[in-house]
């Protein structure tokens, strides 16, 4: 709860440029007269245009993670350097309906939408780790 008592203007702007950031593009639920963020948009390109090395890079933590090495610091790595990105590869797993529901609007190419789907195939096996590392970052998980 945001207090308005000294320091709470600054604690509501921290919490403003928290909403406003593209980690958490993906929190705003959709509805079906709200267009589709531009956050969201820039991510998903960022996704496609980048695939190959997003693939590369969750190739070898699945590889690591089916030899029963350690993951999570992969992923924290992964998601310092892409934390718009990683929390897209969040919802793949985790927000299924409300993804899907932006994947098909009209102004999602076909093509990116495959590359999501191929993605939520080839690693699905990954998807409770990523939610663990969630969780554990969130707090939840200890």
């Amino acid at each position: 709860m945001i207090s308005l008592n000294k320091g709470g203007e600054e604690e509501k702007l921290k919490i403003e440029k928290l909403l406003n950031s593209q980690i958490y593009y993906s929190i705003l639920p959709m509805t079906e007269d709200r267009r589709i963020s531009e956050i969201f948009l820039k991510t998903l390109s960022d996704f496609y245009k980048d695939s190959d090395v997003i693939f590369k890079e969750f190739d070898e933590m699945r590889d690591n993670y089916l030899n029963g090495k350690a993951v999570m610091e992969d992923f924290k790595r992964f998601r310092s350097k892409r934390p718009s990105i990683f929390m897209l590869i969040y919802d793949i797993f985790y927000k299924e309906v409300e993804l899907e529901e932006k994947l098909g609007k009209p102004e999602i190419e076909e093509a990116k939408r495959d590359k999501i789907f191929e993605f939520k195939d080839r690693f699905s096996d990954l998807a409770d780790e990523i939610d663990l590392f969630v969780l554990g970052e969130s707090g939840l998980g200890r």
